[in-house]
């Protein structure tokens, strides 16, 4: 196109004018003339400007026109590097009007040559290739310097072949038109369609304006309202500036169209494009399967080799949908283009979607990946496979959360979340999903899952990684950074966060502290795995648990509701749904005075039961109290392979090896069931005072009921049976054998005592000996 004008141009300046504005002298104004072999020429600065010759010249005296024939004008150049010829068979000049007018068609062939070679009969090296150009009824004006036709014009590039109907010349004001239904096909393997309404170019600004501009070129289609060129002095393009609404459009599998109202590019000497811009409000869409839509106040791009887009800066309220182009083994419907390209108009027009066939199930419509922020920087690799996308200001991104597999009715919902942070820096894998995901500081994550509270988390730092393939999901999140983490009445905080979607859980790591308003209870561990889907949550190193009373209950005995209870171990395990929880590791828990310690502990606080278990030679113990002989509490110890403890019955169950220690006594036995009194207002309000939980009060023995190889020690003595039940208000021990094994007690001093059953009082040391089934009794008092 610049090549067309500036041959009609060059023709109009160099040849027409000035060979018209000789003719009278040559021909003379009041005569009739012929002449045969006409030929003028004008030299400057010592070479040959331009020659014109005409086979033959006739000057009419009526009218004063005249006819040239056979005309040929060769333009050498100002530098003599020019051959640039414009012929044609008949040409009419009207002296009173100062037009003159060609009668037939007009031929121009545009030819550069080797600097300072060309002259009159010169044979110069060629430089390039020639432009030809033909048309006719061309006009010019000697007065106005003005040149026109409404003809067609038709040229011939290297690249490809045009035309044009009409034009005009204005010589004075170095401004050249083409008016209407301009075309240009290029040639090679991918031919290009150029169409424009009309050109107008201003030499003195080097400045090309097209309307009306529509290109095609295989699937790519390109239409402007206005396109203007800037051109240096060898006619290449500096700048292209579009406006009045710009509109691009891919078609095939992988579609994808843009829109913008204004765009301008910059260019290299060789035609490379080295940057643009688009702005004034731009759109996007893409489908396949990289479906994606979004929007932008202005788009600057970077070009790289072959005119591939190398970078793009989006800027201030930007929006891009990263759409899942597959679903349920169909396109989803958001995935689709919703504008096509109609092939008589080359305008854009609205695609309505159809609806779905009947009896077919609906596609669910899934959200994809959303940005929006003040800006996004992209780095782009072989002009359409993204690299890294980094936000610019605050900046958001959504992420839809998929129905896991077997969700039906009202909970085949997706959920949602949104991340929200100071910068963010995405790299995409090879099919231009987003693969990886940073984030700088502060950091918010909110997740929606339906049907569930919205969980809050905060941080310094974000790592976000994303599953492979068509149905790209969130995969794991991993926060740092004094992570802080609210859902509904749970908080938590740590030094890092790492959440798995695919199992719908959450791991804390690091000064991990965690509380749950609704059921009383906070945590403290180096670790801790929060599982949504399975309720379980599971701790480790150094883990301490509280229990807050609830003091709704009153009653009870280890685990009384209206104390709060203590855990320690090396691990946890808890089910959120029965409120049951497994301690393993140095296991050690506490309310009060009363004190377990185990390798396992497991403890329900709804049922308010507790299982304790020994592993190797590491064994269960607990301390109860109950009165010594003068009637204080002293402190009672049991320990054993197992405990089962229910705090509505205040009963433990021990069972394996028992070993029961007083501050005068020592029991042996297999199992033993140990029944605690009810806690009493004075004792509750003792132990709710704020004193270390060592310093409270021990929940009371009230009877130990003992089964399997008794063995009892006292100072002094030594008691032997099968079965021991005690007392602890009378302070009295019942002790009997099996059938054909008596109990015994034994002292150093009085040898042996057997009987039926024995029964010791602690506080005076009496012992009962019963000797037969009837009530004869034989009462002995041994020293103590």
């Amino acid at each position: 196109m610049v090549a067309v004008v500036a041959g009609f141009y060059i023709y109009a300046r160099y040849r027409v004018q000035r060979a018209i504005h000789q003719l009278p002298t040559k021909l003379g104004a009041d005569i009739q003339q012929n002449t045969e072999g006409f030929t003028y020429s004008q030299a400057a600065g010592g070479h040959t400007i331009f020659s014109i010759s005409a086979a033959n010249a006739i000057r009419y005296k009526q009218g004063g026109k005249a006819e040239l024939h056979r005309v040929k004008i060769v333009s050498y150049g100002r530098q003599s590097d020019r051959m640039d010829e414009i012929s044609g068979d008949d040409f009419e000049y009207d002296a009173q009007s100062g037009d003159i007018t060609a009668k037939g068609k007009v031929a121009i062939v545009l030819q550069a040559v080797q600097p300072a070679t060309a002259a009159p009969g010169s044979n110069p090296k060629k430089v390039g290739s020639p432009l030809h150009l033909e048309t006719s009824g061309l006009r010019f004006n000697k007065n106005t310097g003005i040149a026109n036709t409404v003809e067609k014009i038709t040229f011939a590039l290297p690249q490809g072949t045009g035309a044009a109907i009409g034009a005009t010349y204005d010589s004075k004001k170095n401004i050249f038109q083409l008016h209407s239904d301009i075309q240009l096909l290029t040639n090679g393997p991918k031919p290009t369609n150029l169409q424009a309404g009309s050109a107008l170019f201003e030499q003195e600004s080097q400045q090309l304006t097209l309307t009306d501009l529509r290109a095609e070129s295989g699937m790519r289609r390109l239409q402007a309202q206005r396109v203007v060129l800037h051109l240096r002095d060898d006619n290449t393009v500096e700048r292209a500036e579009a406006s009045d609404g710009v509109n691009a459009l891919l078609q095939g599998v992988k579609r994808a169209q843009l829109h913008a109202a204004e765009a301008s590019f910059t260019f290299g000497p060789q035609n490379q494009a080295t940057s643009g811009r688009l702005g004034g409000g731009v759109t996007w869409e893409t489908s396949g399967s990289t479906a994606s839509r979004g929007s932008a106040a202005r788009i600057i791009l970077g070009f790289g080799a072959d005119n591939q887009i190398k970078s793009a800066q989006l800027r201030e309220n930007v929006t891009l949908l990263q759409l899942p182009a597959i679903q349920n083994g169909k396109q989803s419907p958001q995935a689709k283009t919703n504008l096509a390209w109609t092939g008589e108009t080359s305008q854009p027009r609205a695609v309505v979607p159809q609806p779905a066939a009947p009896n077919r199930p609906a596609v669910q419509q899934a959200q994809g990946t959303e940005f929006r922020g003040d800006g996004l920087d992209l780095v782009v690799v072989n002009g359409s496979r993204l690299q890294t996308a980094t936000s610019v200001g605050a900046a958001q991104i959504a992420l839809a959360t998929p129905q896991k597999p077997g969700q039906t009715g009202s909970q085949a919902q997706d959920g949602k979340t949104v991340i929200t942070a100071s910068r963010f820096e995405a790299k995409f894998s090879e099919d231009n999903r987003i693969s990886t995901l940073a984030g700088s500081s502060p950091v918010k994550i909110v997740s929606a899952t339906p049907g569930q509270p919205d969980r809050v988390s905060q941080s310094q730092d974000l790592l976000a990684t994303f599953t492979k393939g068509k149905t790209q999901a969130l995969e794991e999140v991993v926060q740092s950074g004094n992570v802080q983490i609210q859902e509904a009445k749970r908080s938590a905080t740590a030094d890092r966060a790492a959440f798995d979607q695919p199992s719908d859980s959450m791991a804390l790591n690091g000064n991990v502290r965690y509380k749950d308003d609704a059921t009383g209870s906070a945590l403290t561990s180096s670790s801790l795995i929060l599982n949504r889907a399975t309720g379980e949550t599971s701790a480790s190193g150094g883990v301490k648990t509280t229990y807050a009373e609830q003091k709704a209950q009153a009653s009870g005995g280890v685990l009384s509701a209206a104390q709060a209870v203590h855990v320690t171990a090396e691990q946890m395990v808890a089910k959120n749904s029965t409120g049951a929880a497994r301690y393993s590791g140095h296991s050690r828990l506490w309310q009060g005075g009363n004190i377990v310690q185990a390798p396992v502990i497991e403890f329900n606080r709804n049922g308010r039961t507790l299982d304790a278990r020994a592993e190797g030679s590491r064994r269960v113990s607990t301390v109860f109290v109950q009165p010594d002989k003068n009637g204080k509490d002293a402190p009672v110890e049991v320990t054993a392979d197992h405990l089962h403890y229910e705090d509505a019955q205040r009963r433990a169950v021990f069972e394996g090896s028992i070993l029961v220690r007083s501050a005068d006594s020592t029991l042996h036995a297999n199992r033993a069931v140990i029944a605690l009194k009810p806690q009493t207002a004075g004792q509750q309000a003792k132990t709710q005072a704020p004193q270390p939980p060592e310093q409270g009060a021990p929940s009371e023995v009230q009877t130990i009921d003992a089964t399997g190889d008794i063995q009892l020690e006292q100072p002094g003595r030594k008691a032997l049976g099968a079965h021991l039940l005690y007392v602890a208000d009378d302070g009295k021990f019942v002790l009997t054998g099996l059938p054909g094994i008596p109990p015994s007690i034994f002292d150093a001093e009085h040898g042996q005592v057997t009987g039926v059953s024995l029964t010791f009082f602690n506080r005076d040391g009496r012992v009962l000996v019963d000797s037969s089934n009837s009530t004869s009794i034989t009462q002995t008092r041994f020293k103590k």
